[in-house]
């Protein structure tokens, strides 16, 4: 009998060893952590567990890309390239055909050398007989604004066909104030969160911006966009047609020189 009882004993005693032991295991493997890419995100949450060395990450273990072209921030030497222009491996915009509008903006990809374009990238069209406007007398008042209704795809800064009449009429208004200081203003109508909206608003007046510099070239006076969202309506975002009119981009003139 009481060789019995020691044998229970020990076996007692033995799985008490034995639990300790893998609790004191199963601790110790709690608290490793790996950090293959020693990007500062453990793998176990790191998405992009093979990041290159020294690049800047966002909380998910990937490259950071804030403008989104496809060239991590770290070798972007362009980091605010607007959207849908194609772009290098440096990340700055490419233009195959040299005329001055980027690709993935430029309408007509293949314009002959020397051939005059118009913000879209294709051959300006100009009637017969059309002059260039003559300088305004001091004593004339010229409008501080112009209002151009361009048709963007929705929810995107992304520009309709179409729109290249209203580019023109911009195009006409900057050249008769190439020496002034030009806010291009981005607004949306309300539709969608208002923070998105701003964001949007913003990044269609740079799309506009751009190609409305590279129509002009040097003749093109000082711009800064602002987007102002859907703070600034111009007609009723209850209906349809006040939607469209609050969709709008403005060319306002700041300061004349």
């Amino acid at each position: 009998m009481r060789y019995s009882y020691m044998i229970f004993r020990w076996c007692c005693v033995g799985l008490l060893i034995l639990f300790v032991a893998g609790c004191a295991v199963h601790r110790q493997s709690e608290v490793v952590i790996v950090d293959t890419d020693d990007d500062g995100i453990i793998d176990a949450l790191d998405r992009c567990p093979q990041t290159p060395p020294k690049q800047a990450v966002d909380r998910f273990g990937c490259s950071d890309d804030a403008d989104h072209d496809g060239v991590f921030d770290s070798d972007d030497r362009c980091p605010d390239t607007p959207p849908q222009v194609v772009v290098d491996l440096k990340g700055c915009g490419r233009d195959g055909d040299g005329d001055g509008v980027f690709d993935g903006i430029d309408r007509c990809p293949k314009t002959p050398a020397g051939v005059a374009v118009d913000a879209e990238g294709c051959r300006r069209r100009e009637p017969a007989g059309e002059r260039m406007p003559e300088p305004e007398p001091d004593n004339v008042q010229t409008p501080e604004s112009l209002e151009l209704s361009l048709r963007f795809h929705t929810g995107s800064c992304r520009l309709l066909p179409g729109n290249r009449d209203e580019l023109e009429r911009g195009i006409r208004f900057l050249r008769r104030h190439a020496a002034a200081e030009v806010v291009v203003e981005g607004h949306t109508d309300s539709v969608g969160p208002a923070g998105y909206n701003l964001k949007l608003s913003k990044k269609r007046a740079e799309v506009v911006a751009l190609m409305l510099r590279q129509a002009l070239g040097t003749d093109a006076p000082r711009m800064r966009v602002v987007g102002f969202g859907e703070t600034r309506p111009v007609a009723d975002n209850a209906t349809q047609q006040g939607r469209e009119r609050n969709r709008r981009v403005v060319l306002r003139i700041i300061n004349r020189h």
